[in-house]
């Protein structure tokens, strides 16, 4: 029988938790909601399409007493994965919150068959990531207050958010192996319970009022490090989480440290997305770090200083957030729990991590340290994202009129990689490179309006040389050999971040807008035709940027490291995906906007010799067309 339409059972259904899952049957990608099967207490995940069907067809029967009542949800209309549904927003939640008692209570006064007809039991299939290749998956550091509160040398006068943004190979599900390579996990490695939010609508400009809106549940993420980018600074293997002095500026500790977190299947994420008005108050869970059973370390969700709702309208206050977009809001803890490579090389090895309501996320650890490339074979990578494409056929791009900016899945961009870097930015010349990468949405391609957000100031423009990648490729050796062709970008970097800084300062205060500065939607253009070059002679071209009567020249002769430099060092411990675009950073050749100077738009034009060129129009929003 259908829940009752009085309310009763009220009480019942605030101690129920509608539990989304997405998962794999016989190869394909599936999503469902979790039932607890009453007789026997097996936990099932059910296909919501499925289940209704079930519904409607017992429903048909003239003695069955639904028959009056002819029950009715989303019909043929349920999609095909978790962020298709997602992206149904307000409509298919409504439908889904009707969908689930139903069933729950159908199943345990009418036909239990329903289970077996329309679900699997949850140990039968394989449970990937909720969101198996989230476009955002952007984590925050530094979010509590154990890492200052004893440190006399810390001020709080930034309360904006640092973090990272991490690759769709970085996500795996409950079960699925933590996979150490190129002695990621020497000396050790560290891992931490995080509360993650989901989002549920789309949205930019969010008030923080509204913000809650925007959010469709929570899971669990385990935020794992390893140390090789550490460790591949010359003279500083086998030292851990520390550097040189030489490399102590903040974008390579940046790529140290959220390199190391960025590396294929680091990131775990699950084992289900719980719907927020499950939870109440998200502010009120107990989090717990366990390995092997052993509780390691024991938080608050309340210990955050930047909240869910201010973080939802600082990110959208520069940058759309779509469902399915994933943000986690790091260790409420004891940061970065060691675990040492005699325990990660111990196969009964599990890093457990748990949030009080939304769930257990349990994780087996494996060293995949070996003579083979990759040392995790693609096509039975842990990660469902890399899997997914490895198995496809469609690994790689047949041409470069193949490749839109929309079809990129990652964007990377090194700093400091000019020869007068440490005279214009003061960042020194580097042996490895520095790289951070950021969300693709932040690419276009030339001829599309650019819309400047509210909160810009001045805008940096620049020209640089980007490549977009060919193939679906990890430790690689031949850098040029997976590249698909070649483009200028037109960058945009907003000042408002840097002047948002309150001195005294962090370093990651001081070093984040350089990375932020260029996020927003649109801010790193690209040419409609990539241009291949069979034999990669990328150096030595004239570069050119133009506003109105201005112009700056450079020469991609100034880079330090290349393309095949930035893939080899990428590529070591993060798996790239065809379309992937990486570019090789700003040079000298750099202008600045004021807001006098954009406000009633503007038209910056770049052009790299052999390359082609780029018109990016720059438009301040809520004046669409006047540029």
């Amino acid at each position: 029988m259908g829940p009752p339409a009085d309310g009763t059972g009220d009480e019942q259904r605030r101690d129920r938790r509608v539990r989304l899952a997405s998962y794999l049957v016989d190869g394909a990608e599936r999503w469902g909601f979790v039932v607890d099967e009453p007789a026997t207490g097996r936990v099932w995940v059910v296909e919501p399409a499925q289940a209704e069907a079930f519904v409607v067809r017992y429903a048909s029967i003239p003695s069955s007493g639904l028959v009056a009542s002819r029950p009715r949800f989303l019909g043929d209309d349920w999609p095909a994965t978790l962020v298709e549904f997602l992206a149904l927003e307000d409509e298919g939640m409504a439908a889904l919150s009707r969908l689930v008692p139903y069933v729950e209570r159908f199943v345990a006064q009418s036909d239990a068959t329903l289970l077996p007809k329309a679900g699997h039991p949850v140990e039968e299939v394989e449970l990937l990531a909720p969101v198996p290749r989230p476009r955002l998956y952007w984590g925050l550091v530094a979010n509590a207050p154990s890492f200052v509160r004893n440190n006399p040398n810390t001020r709080i006068l930034n309360l904006f958010p640092l973090g990272h943004q991490r690759p769709q190979g970085a996500a795996i599900g409950s079960g699925a192996p933590v996979t150490f390579r190129g002695g990621n996990h020497q000396p050790l490695m560290a891992y931490n319970v995080e509360l993650a939010v989901v989002i549920g609508k789309a949205g930019r400009y969010i008030p923080i009022e509204r913000a809650m809106e925007h959010v469709a549940g929570y899971t669990v993420v385990n935020d794992v490090s390893g140390t090789y980018y550490y460790g591949i600074v010359p003279g500083n293997a086998g030292r851990g989480y520390s550097l040189p002095e030489r490399y102590g500026d903040w974008l390579y500790q940046a790529t140290a440290s959220w390199g190391g977190k960025k590396a294929d299947t680091l990131a775990p994420m699950g084992p289900f997305l719980v719907t927020k008005d499950e939870i109440g108050d998200p502010y009120d869970l107990l989090m717990y770090t366990r390995q092997s059973g052993r509780t390691r370390d024991r938080a608050h969700s309340g210990a955050t200083l930047m909240g869910i709702e201010r973080v939802i309208s600082w990110y959208s206050s520069f940058a759309s957030l779509n469902p399915g977009d994933v943000i986690h809001f790091a260790t409420m803890g004891v940061d970065g729990l060691p675990v040492l490579p005699d325990d990660v090389a111990d196969p009964l090895t599990r890093l457990e991590v748990e949030i009080e309501d939304v769930g257990t996320l349990v994780n087996p650890v494996v060293i995949a340290d070996g003579t083979d490339r990759p040392a995790m074979p693609l096509e039975s990578h842990p990660s469902y994202a890399v899997r997914e494409i490895a198995t496809s056929g469609a690994s790689a791009l047949e041409s470069p009129r193949s490749w839109t900016a929309g079809s990129a899945r990652h964007f990377y961009t090194a700093f400091g990689n000019h020869e007068t870097a440490e005279e214009s930015d003061g960042l020194p010349r580097l042996e490895v490179p520095r790289f951070l990468n950021g969300p693709a949405s932040s690419l276009g391609n030339g001829g599309s309006p650019v819309e400047i957000p509210p909160r810009a100031t001045d805008l940096v423009v620049s020209i640089e040389l980007a490549v977009v990648v060919r193939a679906l490729a990890a430790e690689v050796e031949d850098g040029p050999e997976i590249v698909l062709g070649y483009t200028p970008l037109v960058s945009v970097c907003d000042r408002s971040f840097a002047d948002a800084v309150v001195e005294p300062a962090r370093t990651g205060e001081r070093g984040a807008p350089a990375m932020y500065g260029r996020w927003a939607d649109g801010f790193n253009i690209v040419a409609d035709a990539l241009v291949p070059l069979p034999d990669h002679d990328w150096r030595d071209r004239a570069m050119s940027l133009e506003v109105g009567d201005r112009v700056v020249s450079g020469s991609t002769s100034y880079y330090i490291a290349g393309p095949g430099d930035l893939i080899r060092t990428i590529s070591a411990m993060i798996t790239l995906f065809p379309g992937d675009v990486i570019t090789l950073g700003s040079t000298a050749a750099r202008l600045v906007l004021t807001r006098d100077e954009y406000d009633a738009g503007v038209v910056v034009r770049g052009e790299i010799e052999g390359l082609g060129k780029i018109r990016a129009d720059l438009v301040p929003h809520g004046s669409a067309g006047r540029a």
